[in-house]
């Protein structure tokens, strides 16, 4: 049995075929993954978690991800995580400070890479 810890990522998108996609992407790497649809009690989610990473959709229902980012970003308890915003919609003056930014349809390599070269660095 090996030591090495399993990173975790969170994601929060409410459609269910990037929860899918994202499984299918990282099933290899042997990450961790919890999907959220929803971003109801999202903090007490990720408290429970406790991710690496957060993958955040901008629009999730009647929930805007900039303002999410922003709110995690204020907690202290989560404030370190790295934060991908991920979103078809225009990506200018976001309003937030994510720690990175993929744009839909991404590139799956991309993402990959985002996501190791950020886990890399905790």
């Amino acid at each position: 049995m090996s030591n090495v810890l399993v990173k975790k990522i969170f994601v929060v998108d409410d459609d269910e075929n990037i929860h899918d996609i994202i499984n299918l992407i990282f099933e290899e790497e042997h990450y961790l993954i919890k999907s959220v649809l929803s971003a109801d009690n999202l903090e007490e989610a990720i408290a429970d978690f406790l991710p690496d990473i957060i993958l955040l959709d901008i629009c999730i229902g009647k929930h805007d991800g900039r303002d999410i980012c922003n709110k995690l970003k204020h907690n202290p308890k989560i404030a370190h995580l790295p934060i991908i915003l991920v979103s078809a919609l225009n990506m200018d003056n976001l309003g937030c400070s994510p720690t990175a930014i993929i744009e839909k349809p991404f590139d799956i390599m991309d993402l990959q890479q985002k996501v190791k070269t950020l886990l890399d660095k905790n």
